[in-house]
């Protein structure tokens, strides 16, 4: 890796207080997070054909980034438990776990909302929405249906809440049961149950919306954590051998072919749109799982291609990114109206909009973001982080690189 794009990079980054630090999983939300931007960023006439109608298929299955990102949190939440659980601590519970999640997910949420709530109210002309933003800031929004009205995209963030939740309950549940024990049955029981709940909930016509309320339907969306966790287990009983790395080059193959089977299935729409979804997903899911496998090498040669500056980059602000993108993509092309097929109003609107966005997000992190994680790390710390495994050379310890 570059040391002169290293040294830049340290600047927005910060330390992990209980997790190894693994650069590549930068990366990988960086890639998720472009995924999730191109979904809503790139459109197409619906009624176009042909190569235009198929490109913007592929475009949105953009969509299933935010699996990716689930199985992210997988990892990287449950692995602090797997460490004490594994390391005989009585408390299963990492400390200050609780306010190290609120200070990471609550201050760019209600920037966001504060942000971005008068000018809903403007474009929709609806002094209702401040009533909605109230219950975003105050908790409300994660415990019942609100309207999807307010950057809809915050319905993951209930997901992620319910995870964040959920996995400390279950590992006190488990607290006297051995860890390779409790692997399974976490990852079992995130597997199945959530899958059953979603059929069931299927079978009475009720399947997951944002219109008109974000409509979650608790715990069907949490089997998108399941590998993630095992991952995490394996990693820390230190039964991940260095070959199995090249699962994660499976991985990410895999992820591609099933963006492209999902825009030809949604092209060519022949069998029912759960099954198709449920199959997509489930591909995703399987994706994602095979991409952490990439922890097993640090030195493999994909993991240096997602360590790249950039790239982990992308990853780092990908939270802030996530939470403006969409609302600028809409407000350009309100503003600026349909491109009726002019290259070069599409290329302003597109183009415009990304930068816009990004730069946004960039700001939020730097300025806002930022230093509140410090702090926030800083008062709350936990655990020191274990010694690197010799192999490696891409983690740090303590913000220092060993």
């Amino acid at each position: 890796m570059n040391p002169q794009g290293e040294s830049w990079l340290d600047r927005w980054h910060v330390n992990p207080s209980i997790n190894k630090e693994y650069d590549f999983i930068d990366g990988l939300r960086g890639i998720a997070i472009l995924m999730v931007v191109v979904c809503h960023l790139v459109y197409v006439n619906p009624a176009s054909r042909g190569a235009i109608r198929f490109v913007g298929a592929v475009a949105t299955q953009g969509a299933q980034g935010v699996i990716v990102f689930f199985a992210l949190s997988g990892f990287l939440i449950s692995w602090p438990f797997w460490r004490r659980k594994l390391n005989g601590k009585p408390q299963a519970v990492p400390p200050g776990y609780g306010w190290r999640r609120f200070w990471k997910i609550y201050p760019p949420l209600a920037l966001s909302v504060v942000l971005l709530t008068p000018l809903y109210v403007q474009r929709f002309e609806d002094p209702g929405i401040f009533k909605l933003a109230l219950e975003w800031l105050t908790g409300l929004a994660l415990i019942k249906p609100v309207s999807g009205v307010l950057n809809s995209v915050m319905w993951s963030l209930i997901v992620e809440v319910h995870f964040y939740v959920l996995l400390p309950l279950l590992f006190l549940a488990l607290r006297n049961v051995s860890a390779k024990l409790s692997l399974w049955v976490l990852t079992l029981g995130f597997l199945v149950i959530p899958t059953a709940c979603r059929w069931f909930y299927a079978s009475k016509g009720l399947y997951f919306s944002l219109q008109p309320q974000i409509t979650v339907l608790f715990p069907s969306i949490l089997d998108s954590f399941a590998f993630g966790i095992f991952v995490a287990g394996l990693d820390g009983m230190g039964l991940m051998k260095k070959g199995w790395a090249k699962l994660g080059d499976l991985g990410l193959a895999l992820l591609g072919a099933t963006l492209l089977m999902g825009a030809w299935l949604s092209v060519h729409p022949g069998s029912d749109a759960h099954l198709r979804k449920e199959l997509i997903d489930w591909l995703t899911r399987i994706s994602a799982g095979l991409l952490l496998c990439y922890v097993a090498d640090a030195n493999h040669a994909t993991v240096r291609l997602l360590s790249w500056p950039w790239l982990r980059w992308c990853g780092i602000i990908s939270y802030e990114w996530y939470l403006f993108h969409q609302p600028v993509i809409l407000w350009a092309r309100g503003c600026l109206g349909p491109a009726q097929g002019n290259p070069l109003k599409y290329t302003a609107i597109v183009s415009g909009s990304f930068i816009v966005g990004l730069s946004i997000a960039a700001l939020a992190y730097k300025y806002f973001s930022l230093p509140i994680l410090k702090r926030g790390r800083a008062k709350h710390s936990a655990d020191p982080a274990p010694p690197k495994p010799k192999f490696t050379t891409e983690r740090r310890v303590g913000g220092v690189k060993v």
